[in-house]
C-alpha cells in the first residue's frame, strides 16, 4: 500500500514537473519569437551613438525611422515609441478593434507578449486630445514591462521623456503623471477634463517637472497603459505632453 502511494505521488510531482517545464519552456519559445520579430523592424529605426564625448545638438536622443520600410513590414504600423535608456523601444500599431493585437506580433502570429497597440477609436496621427497605447506587462521586462519603472521618481527624474514618432512628425513626449487607476478610469477617454488630469497629476508616482497645459482643449496628450497589480483590474497610466520636435536627418545608408 505505501508503495503504491509513493508511485503515485511520484507519479504527480513529476506530472507537475513536466507541465511547469512545457510552460516555461513555451514562455521562454514565445519571448524569442517576440524578440526576432521586434529584432526585425528595429533594422529601420536607427539609433545614434552616444558615446562619444563630443556634445551633440538639438534633441541628442533621438532616433531615425524609416517608416518607408516599416510599411513593408507591416502596414498598421501608426508610429514608433523610444526613450533612450528606458527600455521602450517598440512600433506602435492600430487595428479595427482593440483584440487583434492584444495577443498577436507584427507578423500575425499568435504570442502572449502581442504588440504595442493604439486605441482602435483614435486618429493614427495623434491629433486626438487624448491617444491612449496599451502594453502588457510582461515579467522579462518586455513590452510595458518597462513602463511601470515610472513608479519610481529616481527613474522620472532620469528619464522625464519620450519620443513619438510618425510618418507625419517627431514628437518629444513630456511625462506629467504615472498613476495607478481602475481599468474603467476617466483617463480612458480622447477627451481629458481638467478634473481628470488634476487627479492624474495628484496620484502621480513621480512629481514631474513639466507644467500641465493651461489650454488642455489644444493640448495633444498620450496615455500610455499597462496592467498593474496592485488591487484587482489596476492599471498603470503614464500620460503625457506631445511636443512637436524637427526630425532628424535620415542617416548614410538608410534607404532614404
Amino acid at each position: 500500500m505505501k508503495k503504491a502511494v509513493y508511485y503515485i505521488l511520484l507519479a504527480v510531482f513529476i506530472g507537475v514537473f513536466l507541465f511547469a517545464a512545457y510552460q516555461i519552456g513555451s514562455y521562454m519559445l514565445e519571448k524569442h519569437k517576440s524578440d526576432e520579430v521586434l529584432k526585425d523592424a528595429g533594422k529601420y529605426v536607427y539609433i545614434p551613438d552616444l558615446s562619444s564625448d563630443e556634445e551633440p545638438e538639438g534633441e541628442p536622443e533621438q532616433v531615425y525611422v524609416d517608416f518607408a520600410a516599416l510599411e513593408g513590414v507591416n502596414s498598421d504600423i501608426v508610429a514608433w515609441l523610444y526613450g533612450a535608456d528606458t527600455g521602450l523601444n517598440y512600433p506602435i500599431v492600430q487595428a479595427e478593434d482593440n483584440d487583434y493585437y492584444l495577443y498577436r506580433l507584427l507578423d500575425g502570429t499568435w504570442n502572449k507578449n502581442g504588440t504595442i497597440f493604439m486605441d482602435y477609436v483614435n486618429r493614427s496621427d495623434f491629433s486626438d486630445q487624448n491617444t491612449l497605447v496599451y502594453g502588457h506587462h510582461m515579467k522579462s521586462g518586455a513590452m510595458f514591462g518597462a513602463l511601470v519603472q515610472y513608479k519610481k521618481q529616481e527613474f522620472y527624474d532620469a528619464h522625464p521623456y519620450l519620443y513619438l514618432y510618425t510618418p507625419q512628425q517627431s514628437y518629444r513626449l513630456d511625462l506629467i503623471a504615472g498613476s495607478v487607476v481602475d481599468y474603467d478610469d476617466a483617463v480612458y477617454s480622447t477627451v481629458l477634463s481638467a478634473d481628470t488630469v488634476s487627479a492624474l497629476v495628484r496620484s502621480s508616482r513621480f512629481e514631474s517637472k513639466t507644467p500641465v497645459p493651461e489650454d488642455l482643449s489644444s493640448a495633444h496628450l498620450v496615455t500610455l497603459s499597462t496592467c498593474s497589480y496592485e488591487f484587482e483590474d489596476a492599471r498603470f497610466v503614464v500620460v503625457g505632453v506631445l511636443t512637436a520636435i524637427d526630425p532628424v536627418a535620415a542617416p548614410t545608408g538608410s534607404g532614404e
